[in-house]
């Protein structure tokens, strides 16, 4: 499973909203700078933890900028699909 950014536009406005840099929200989620550009940029997705730390940062619910995509393996579905 990956915890992915809902919309990166509407995040990077949430940011302006609340008055964060990207700098600043990785100040106060406890994580680097490029690592939190990253995530405001779609390009790295957060853990858990570093999810929660950001959506408690903007004063958010977790589903209002992030969801979660569950990936099945390969694995998965082929013993799926044996059973099935």
């Amino acid at each position: 499973m990956k915890i992915i950014l809902k919309d990166i536009g509407q995040f990077h406005e949430l940011l302006l909203r609340k008055g964060f840099t990207r700098r600043e929200l990785g100040r106060r989620a406890a994580i680097s700078e490029v690592y939190a550009q990253q995530i405001a940029n779609g390009e790295r997705n957060p853990g858990a933890k570093v999810a929660r730390r950001i959506c408690e940062c903007l004063e958010v619910e977790f589903d209002d900028i992030f969801f979660i995509h569950h990936a099945r393996n390969c694995k998965q579905k082929d013993r799926n699909s044996i059973a099935g």
